[in-house]
């Protein structure tokens, strides 16, 4: 049996391996993957078969112990992964279990305010954006977590929200709560809510001031009011380690400000965020909600389980169901999961939910009042404690630490008749959906939080470090100091044959296109399809009025749908297209920076520790394109009301047939020709959907271009920076009296340095 140890720290991001004791080296294609998430590491990707099959080809045994340094939540994800290996290999796991997380971040305050105290002049640069590493340490600290909530209409989506809030603030009718996107941000030292309002250039419509649930309402019926700041407590999730935002988005079909659908799949984008899908138990697939199931598929590709983890699918309404007639939730779970696998949503989490009892029980513990239906609808706590079939969190896809949680509470309130009601709370799911946000925040967005906040400081105190012990070095040892005066002539020579490796990465850069997707082909498939569907109209030349409208709008109902689900499959096509290729071109860019670096070598000076250097070695696609990236919106054709030219039954309204021929006024009614009228429709559809597909390939050559500019500008940084590190080294070694002198003068402050920096990496050793 080998023995394979695992050594992983989601503070500093490093994942170590050690093979029976011996640790696996840099250059290898494991060890290579040193700064990656586990859960990353976990889930195959390009040139990657994911971390188990990967350990299999290391080991090269039937049998193998993986011991697991590091914290139980991240165990667990490893554990996840073993279940699902299929693999011929046998793996054993262990956990050792580091130490509690609970003190870090007040800690590492302290730790900064020692720094602050120093006043050491490098701490106190600014970057290009005017910001210095304090700056940035507290805005990765005081950073927003966000829960986005994202339904159709008639799922219970905000009264899933107040379920969460303990409180009925959010109006509950779907008419209300569609036209404004409300942000609700976590503060438990208020009592109540509090709220301001903003128009669509993000102007001040009504001030901050206390709310209701009545001043929500005319808010949202107040059509110059686009979004709502909220500030009050969201009760059940914790935010001692982390500030929570949750979002209320208006349906992607009901807006009254086409933004807000770009919006809402722009959310879906964020990868440190959670979603909350909300559907409805009793209209599973009826919802026109396709184009948001296929870019939610498309990110839950992107970075193996924590791109899955973040996607909770919350079905609500369960207790709607009617287990007598065979609608069990067993049954609806497995049809809703064959629903999103349709989608290429796989594994999904979904929890069962019913969001409207779980508020009933909360405002009734809180003493509100509650009216004569919603007492009768609190009836019903009896039957989820009596009956099993109402144990949702039984059924909901959930950790073992988790369920573990749950089940210590309910045993905890099944044994007291003042907490009865508490038990039938963890019976609705609303606590389960609470204790999985929680657990996403412990995994990955308070380490992530805390290496935002700490990775400038301790990457400029590691690089000090260096930078003091280099010139101790070269201070006290005259050969050394030769030794290094060679070695950056060669240097030199080194960076000039690294112009050509950079050259050679450029001309790859230029070649970057898309190239196995044909914006003609696309726009032929569009108008084949749309033929095919005018051809069930054939003959319908003299259909009576009432007939004709229903048919027409039921037409227009599916030329919406048919517009959606072909722009969001093109656009899916162009982005995994493009992300694969990008993907290829990183890990290639990642060994041409190795290269480059390897190849400058100088005796005790470590190029990785510079960092500035840092910054550009990038490690995602992500941070391809931050330095120079921009919100920017597609623009799409839309349809509006025309007085002349209005709408069938309010459905789409982007046209009014022009040749619709009424007949003489005559008892039978009136006749009109069906089949013209559809010809009209489909010219102006197709006219359009041509149109926004040429904008989609327009906008797909925009991005590969702002691709490839900020790979070259990485590349060019990364040369001038390399220049001027080997400068500031050539004027060093020409001023060795002086340096002398200075390591005399800062033999404490570097003592002090290194302190600070063995503070840092005790604190965030896992």
């Amino acid at each position: 049996m080998t023995d394979f140890i695992i050594d992983y720290n989601p503070y500093l991001v490093t994942c170590t391996f050690y093979k029976n004791g011996r640790k696996i080296g840099d250059k290898t294609k494991i060890g290579s993957k040193a700064n990656q998430r586990l859960q990353i590491l976990l889930s195959p990707s390009t040139n990657w078969e994911g971390l188990l099959s990967e350990i299999a080809k290391v080991c090269n045994d039937t049998q193998i112990r993986i011991t697991f340094k590091g914290r139980k939540i991240d165990f667990e994800d490893l554990l996840y992964s073993v279940d699902k290996y299929s693999g011929e290999v046998k793996f054993e796991c262990v956990l050792e279990e580091g130490k509690n997380e609970t003190a870090i971040m007040s800690e590492l305050d302290a730790i900064i305010t020692d720094i602050k105290k120093k006043k050491l002049p490098q701490f106190e640069e600014l970057d290009s954006s005017g910001r210095g590493v304090f700056g940035a340490y507290e805005e990765a600290k005081n950073g927003i977590f966000e829960v986005s909530v994202i339904a159709t209409m008639s799922s219970g989506k905000s009264t899933l929200i107040n379920s969460l809030l303990h409180t009925e603030l959010l109006p509950s009718e779907n008419k209300a709560c569609t036209a404004t996107i409300a942000r609700i941000f976590d503060n438990d030292q208020m009592d109540g809510y509090e709220a301001e309002c903003y128009d669509a250039s993000k102007e001040v419509v009504y001030p901050r001031s206390p709310i209701n649930s009545e001043m929500i309402r005319a808010y949202n019926a107040d059509e110059s009011v686009q979004y709502i700041d909220i500030e009050g407590s969201i009760p059940s999730i914790p935010s001692n380690k982390i500030r929570l935002c949750l979002i209320d988005t208006p349906g992607p079909n009901n807006s009254r400000n086409e933004n807000h659908e770009r919006l809402t799949r722009s959310i879906i984008k964020r990868t440190n965020s959670v979603i909350l899908y909300v559907m409805n138990a009793t209209q599973i697939g009826i919802n026109d909600d396709h184009q948001l199931l296929y870019d939610i598929s498309n990110e839950m590709k992107r970075a193996g389980k924590q791109s899955r983890d973040r996607f909770i699918f919350v079905i609500n309404k369960c207790d709607a169901l009617d287990e007598e007639k065979g609608e069990t939730i067993d049954k609806l779970l497995r049809d809703i999961r064959e629903y999103l696998k349709g989608f290429g949503i796989e594994d999904p989490t979904l929890i069962p939910t019913s969001a409207r009892l779980a508020l009933l029980i909360r405002k009734n513990r809180k003493g509100d009042k509650l009216s004569r239906k919603e007492r009768i609808e609190l009836d019903s706590v009896e039957d989820f404690i009596d009956s099993e079939l109402l144990h949702f969190e039984k059924y909901a896809t959930l950790t073992p630490s988790v369920r573990v949680q749950l089940e210590r509470q309910i045993s905890e309130y099944h044994t007291d008749e003042d907490t009865y009601d508490l038990e039938a709370l963890v019976h609705t799911g609303l606590p389960v959906v609470e204790a999985t946000i929680s657990e996403y925040i412990d995994k990955y967005a308070y380490p992530i939080k805390i290496n935002d906040a700490i990775k400038n400081i301790l990457n400029l105190i590691t690089e000090l470090n260096m930078k003091g012990r280099f010139e101790q070095s070269i201070a006290s040892d005259s050969e050394l100091l030769e030794r290094v005066r060679e070695q950056i002539k060669r240097a030199r020579v080194k960076r000039t044959q690294g112009d050509s490796i950079s050259q050679d990465f450029k001309k790859k850069i230029k070649m970057l296109k898309l190239d196995t997707i044909d914006q003609g082909e696309e726009q032929f498939k569009v108008e084949m399809e749309l033929q095919a569907f005018s051809k069930e109209f054939d003959g319908k030349e003299r259909v009576d009025k009432i007939i004709a409208d229903q048919l027409i709008a039921e037409f227009q109902r599916k030329l919406n749908g048919y517009q959606k689900i072909c722009e969001s499959r093109l656009q899916r096509d162009i982005d995994e297209q493009f992300f694969l290729r990008c993907n290829e071109l990183l890990e290639e860019y990642s060994r041409v920076v190795s290269s480059i670096l390897e190849d400058i070598e100088i005796e005790g000076f470590d190029f990785e520790k510079v960092s500035s250097l840092g910054e550009i070695k990038i490690t995602s696609i992500d941070e391809i394109v931050r330095s120079n990236q921009q919100d920017r919106y597609r623009e799409e054709t839309r349809w509006k009301d025309n007085p002349e030219r209005a709408g069938f039954l309010g459905f789409f309204k982007f046209w009014k047939p022009r040749r619709i021929s009424y007949t003489e006024s005559v008892k039978d009614g009136v006749d009109i020709n069906v089949r013209n009228v559809i010809v009209d429709i489909l010219a102006e559809f197709s006219y359009a959907m041509k149109a926004n597909i040429a904008q989609i390939f327009a906008q797909a050559e925009q991005q590969i271009n702002a691709y490839k500019q900020a790979f070259n500008d990485n590349i060019d940084r990364l040369d001038a920076k390399i220049d001027e590190i080997l400068h500031q080294l050539e004027q060093d070694i020409l001023r060795s009296e002086e340096i002398k002198q200075k390591v005399k003068s800062d033999e404490e402050t570097l003592k002090w340095i290194s302190d600070i920096e063995r503070r840092i990496s005790t604190l965030l050793s896992v």
